[in-house]
């Protein structure tokens, strides 16, 4: 027999199955339909891709067949006395501003009247993009110049092993890179201050508070959201109007995104990487290049790998490489950013002002719903709008009592 309570006791779990079912209900926002416009720009983007890789390709390949890039390596030698250190600077200096010259008409394309028809650009003009692609080639140049006499004078130091030699020396400077990239190389395209929104900070120590962190360090500045550096180095960057475009919801599964990457160190994921691409990249070009160059040393106008002038080849083995790789590190990439919205829906249960924010990006073409599959496959670095949006609208175990994913990395 029933009694009067256990017959509350039931109606009270039913209660709140159905507040949890009205919770789930209410969170679902409906996906947007794939503009005729995105199918255009899609292809148009495609075609960008295809014409920038082929360029690449190409560039290392004439100055290779021609014996133009041996000719100019030889006029820098002269130039600066025989010096192996200035004429190998040199020599990658003047390939970083050449590619980024038969370039320029591709990029200008791809990077500027696109985004400028479709509203992204706001009012930057030609002049201050031209500025900012001249100030993104400073760091090559200066690499170049710094760094390129390393992988020569170990291949002259060890003709047989030098490809395992130099990806150990990438190894501390790629660390070296990721940790001053937030203090001097970022600021070189945008002014980025401290936070200074009070709400906004305290909001943020909250969460991170729950991931047992005192103090995030947060940056506002450019127009981008991310973490950068390693280390005491490594900070949130948030774009600089995020607070007028996001709602207090949406700002906070944004910071739980981005928490994601700082609290479990996703920067640190790249060093393996880097380091087994660079090994596989130098072993090639030590296979590949070294007979290559034996069979076409008349041609190419240099008769051993540790000659500057060999340095399109080693840009072509690398550029091959990267083209056969990209695919696999994208789809890390994305699984990698797809845990981000997981971990960040865990942390700030905000759902809904998730799927709506993905939704505005839609509605305001600054990102796709869902790009084909070859965008995915080559240049698409995150998950498309429509599968965001389905793990914002459908993830809630805390609502279906289901154990959470990252529940031993921060407190729900």
């Amino acid at each position: 027999m029933e009694t009067t309570g256990m017959r509350w006791w039931r109606v009270g779990w039913v209660g709140m199955g159905l507040l949890s079912l009205a919770a789930i209900a209410h969170a679902q926002v409906p996906i947007p339909a794939i503009p005729a416009r995105e199918v255009q720009v899609n292809r148009l983007l495609d075609a960008y891709w295809l014409a920038g890789r082929i360029v690449q390709l190409l560039l290392p390949l004439v100055l290779l067949c021609s014996g133009y890039g041996a000719r100019l390596c030889r006029g820098l030698s002269a130039w600066v006395r025989g010096s192996r250190f200035l004429t190998e600077g040199l020599f990658g200096s003047a390939y970083v501003l050449l590619g980024a010259l038969v370039s320029l008409p591709i990029d200008y394309g791809r990077h500027y009247l696109l985004p400028k028809s479709l509203g992204w650009l706001g009012d930057e003009t030609r002049g201050q993009w031209l500025a900012g692609q001249l100030l993104g080639l400073l760091p090559w140049l200066v690499a170049a110049m710094l760094l390129l006499w390393v992988p020569y004078a170990l291949m002259r130091r060890s003709p047989r092993r030098w490809w395992l030699w130099a990806t150990l020396a990438v190894i501390p400077v790629t660390v070296f890179f990721l940790i001053v990239q937030p203090l001097w190389i970022k600021p070189l395209s945008a002014q980025y201050e401290p936070l200074a929104d009070g709400s906004l900070r305290a909001s943020i120590d909250a969460l991170a508070a729950r991931c047992g962190l005192v103090h995030v360090p947060v940056v506002v500045g450019g127009n981008d959201t991310a973490v950068y550096g390693l280390g005491p180095t490594a900070r949130i960057f948030l774009q600089q109007d995020l607070a007028s475009t996001e709602t207090p919801g949406q700002i906070r599964f944004t910071v739980a995104h981005e928490l994601k990457h700082y609290v479990l160190a996703d920067n640190w994921k790249l060093l393996p990487i880097i380091a087994l691409l660079a090994l596989a990249g130098f072993w090639l070009t030590y296979r590949i290049g070294g007979h290559a160059t034996r069979r076409l040393h008349r041609r190419f106008g240099f008769a051993r790998m540790d000659d500057p002038a060999s340095l399109p080849l080693l840009v072509l083995c690398m550029t091959v490489l990267w083209l056969a790789v990209t695919p696999a590190f994208l789809a890390y990439n994305r699984y990698i950013e797809r845990e981000a919205d997981r971990f960040g829906l865990e942390l700030s249960h905000e759902n809904e002002a998730a799927a709506r924010l993905f939704a505005s990006w839609a509605g305001e073409g600054t990102d796709w719903v869902q790009p084909d599959r070859f965008a995915l496959a080559f240049f698409y670095t995150h998950p498309s709008i429509a599968e965001r949006m389905r793990m914002a609208n459908d993830y809630h175990p805390w609502l279906e009592g289901k154990p959470l994913r990252y529940a031993g990395s921060c407190e729900r």
